[in-house]
C-alpha cells in the first residue's frame, strides 16, 4: 500500500486492479470490431479533490507480429458528462469515439465505474485513517 499512498500524495490517479488485485474484474473487456481491447480504469484518490472521474487505459491485446500494442486513454466523466481523451495513440478520434460509444452501451459502464469510484475513495479514507 506504500505505493498506493505515493500515488495519492503526488495527485497521481491509482489503478482499480492496484487497490483490488486478484479479483475476476480487475480489468474489462472489450471486443470491437475483431480487435479486442484490456482497460484499465483509474481514480483519484485525493479526499479533498471533488473530481468524478475516471481513467481509463484501452489497450489492445493482440498487437501485430512485431509491433508495440497499440492504445488510447480517456478521461470518463462519472456524471454523464462524456469523456476528454487525454492521449491518442495511433488511434483516429473518431474510432475512439466509436470504440467509447460501444463500451459504453455494452457495458451500462457508468454507473459500474461510478460504483468502482465508490469503493475507491472508502479505500483510501480505509488507508489514510
Amino acid at each position: 500500500m506504500h505505493a498506493v499512498l505515493s500515488k495519492i500524495a503526488k495527485g497521481i490517479t491509482v489503478c482499480y486492479a492496484e487497490v483490488f488485485p486478484n479479483q475476476d474484474n480487475e480489468y474489462f473487456h472489450l471486443a470491437y470490431m475483431g480487435k479486442l481491447f484490456l482497460i484499465a480504469d483509474s481514480y483519484c484518490l485525493n479526499p479533498d479533490c471533488k473530481c468524478q472521474e475516471a481513467v481509463l487505459n484501452f489497450v489492445q491485446v493482440y498487437p501485430r507480429v512485431g509491433k508495440n500494442a497499440d492504445s488510447f486513454m480517456v478521461m470518463f466523466k462519472l456524471n454523464g458528462r462524456g469523456f476528454k481523451i487525454r492521449e491518442q495513440g495511433k488511434f483516429h478520434r473518431s474510432k475512439i469515439k466509436a470504440i467509447m460509444m460501444h463500451f459504453n452501451a455494452e457495458n451500462n459502464i457508468q454507473n459500474l465505474l461510478y460504483e468502482r469510484f465508490k469503493e475507491m475513495r472508502e479505500k483510501a479514507n480505509e488507508i489514510l485513517s
